[in-house]
């Protein structure tokens, strides 16, 4: 399936994965720096009139560039839950999103996840935000060129089967124990909700236990992308302390 991605840095990452065709409708800096990109990666480029740029992007906003493509699953090397157990380490850090429909806080989500090397984040195919392939390269900077996102028909049944790969399931609530009283080593993952509902009950019930972010505001929670982000730090933090003694 083609999409059209019109963000700089999503179709800048693209070019690096060396897939797709770049199109630019006018000169500008940033369209020449990308087609020298293009040219170093070997991807095509084509010249096309703003009309046509903006009918094959659906009118969706751009700065006279746009990259055609196919879907990123279809780029990674890990495209299922056997990829993963293929891929993991002593270290390993995966991400699960329970029933996060913006695609806005999924982008953030899988940026993070891109810089504290996660091996994927993982939704459910319904009730999420994973469909919207422009939005997430812009709100992930293009970091959804480089993170797999696996897509599953049930998150509950798929943390009995990464701890079958011997993660611990750690899932966020406010409920749960603050993060620095928890030992957070080895293969570790990460289980968000959607702010305000938190985790279903089903995905609750199947971490091995829950955790929060200590903080002093007023408001009822962070926001899933920053606390994501935070939990992800403090993982990798452990993890290297644990490597250092």
């Amino acid at each position: 399936m083609k999409v059209f991605l019109t963000g700089a840095n999503g179709v800048a990452e693209a070019i690096k994965h060396g897939r797709g065709t770049l199109l630019v409708s006018r000169q500008t800096g940033r369209a020449n720096d990308l087609e020298s990109l293009a040219n170093k990666h070997g991807v095509p480029i084509r010249r096309v009139t703003a009309k046509t740029l903006s009918r094959l992007t659906h009118n969706a906003r751009h700065r006279g560039y746009a990259i055609e493509t196919s879907r990123q699953e279809k780029n990674s090397a890990i495209k299922s839950l056997k990829d993963i157990e293929s891929a993991i380490k002593d270290n390993s850090l995966v991400i699960l999103l329970d029933r996060i429909t913006d695609p806005r806080n999924l982008g953030a989500v899988i940026r993070a996840a891109e810089q504290f090397g996660a091996l994927a984040v993982i939704v459910p195919r319904s009730r999420s935000a994973g469909d919207d392939a422009n939005s997430l390269s812009r709100t992930s900077a293009g970091a959804i060129e480089w993170v797999p996102l696996l897509e599953v028909s049930n998150i509950a049944r798929t943390l009995d089967e990464l701890k079958n790969m011997g993660f611990w399931v750690w899932g966020s609530d406010t409920g749960g124990t603050k993060i620095r009283e928890i030992s957070l080593t080895g293969r570790i993952a990460l289980v968000m909700g959607r702010e305000g509902e938190g985790l279903h009950r089903l995905v609750r019930e199947n971490c091995d236990g829950l955790l929060r972010i200590p903080v002093s505001g007023r408001l009822d929670s962070l926001n899933v992308a920053t606390a994501a982000g935070i939990l992800m730090y403090e993982v990798r933090r452990q993890q290297e302390m644990h490597a250092c003694n």
